[in-house]
């Protein structure tokens, strides 16, 4: 499988974020809207698991900074975001968030 490496900019365009509707106070607030980071614990963890795979994302802190990759992981993962569109069947992607 190929790993897609996205910037920012593409990764908002292409994958729309649902907003975390358990935590007011959530992280990675885009805009105005409140923040759309789920944690990796509790409730915000039981909710991310019920999602659909293809719509999940995991903020993972790396040696080379923090990268967003598709799916659900769990190593050194910092927290999750949920997309509203799909990531397509057979695609990997990787955003790099550390210049």
């Amino acid at each position: 499988m190929t790993i897609i490496t996205l910037t920012e900019d593409q990764f908002d365009d292409q994958f729309p974020l649902m907003v975390n509707h358990l935590n007011s106070m959530a992280g990675w607030a885009i805009g105005e809207q409140s923040g759309c980071l789920f944690e990796t614990y509790g409730p915000e963890l039981v909710f991310v698991r019920q999602q659909p795979t293809n719509h999940i994302w995991t903020l993972v802190d790396t040696d080379h900074g923090l990268v967003l990759l598709s799916g659900f992981h769990t190593i050194n993962r910092v927290g999750y975001l949920i997309s509203t569109m799909p990531v397509p069947a057979g695609h990997q992607y990787e955003v790099p968030l550390d210049k």
